[in-house]
């Protein structure tokens, strides 16, 4: 229900931001807010709470944009989620709307996680073959993991490719088990 909620006004948000041209900014605008956000414990149960009013929340939202130089169709955005009781799902919100852009954008987002660190040729050409899997422009976010032993592991939505040796083990200790 809250990822329906969450995707309803962030197309909303898109279409907005398209409108004006000013999706860029924006989506640095929303970025920038939900990391406050999530870096202030009090501001999360502050927007979570019903015991503050909407106009209260409002308050702290004019403040916060203030600080952060939004641009003002960002500022009354997550004013009007205040408004509509919705603020607590401003990260849910952002989410879906990358999500909407990437694909408006026909761009995927890829965790790549390997045994060892790549230097840029290797992740060039990994992010070829990607790109050619997918039929989309792909951005990745790489992490090393020692503990899959070589290989890689690639995640593009809830989709796993997975070509760890750990992986493969685990697969064959189950084989052998059967």
């Amino acid at each position: 229900m809250i990822r329906t909620i969450a995707k309803r006004y962030a197309s909303a948000l898109v279409e907005l931001a398209e409108e004006k041209k000013a999706v860029d900014k924006i989506k640095a605008d929303m970025a920038a807010f939900v990391a406050a956000v999530d870096s202030q414990t009090a501001m999360q149960k502050l927007f979570a709470s019903p015991v503050f009013t909407p106009e209260q929340k409002k308050a702290v939202i004019q403040e916060l944009a203030g600080k952060l130089n939004m641009q003002p169709i960002t500022q009354r955005f997550v004013e009007y989620l205040a408004e509509k009781g919705r603020i607590r799902y401003v990260k849910d919100v952002y989410d879906a709307f990358l999500d909407i852009l990437s694909e408006r954008q026909n761009r995927a987002a890829v965790r790549l996680t390997t045994a060892v660190s790549l230097d840029s040729g290797d992740l060039a050409d990994i992010k070829k073959k990607l790109e050619a899997l997918t039929g989309k422009q792909v951005d990745i976010d790489s992490s090393v993991d020692a503990t899959l032993i070589g290989g890689a592991r690639a995640q593009i939505g809830s989709v796993i490719y997975d070509g760890t040796i750990k992986n493969q083990l685990d697969k064959m200790r189950s084989q052998l088990m059967n």
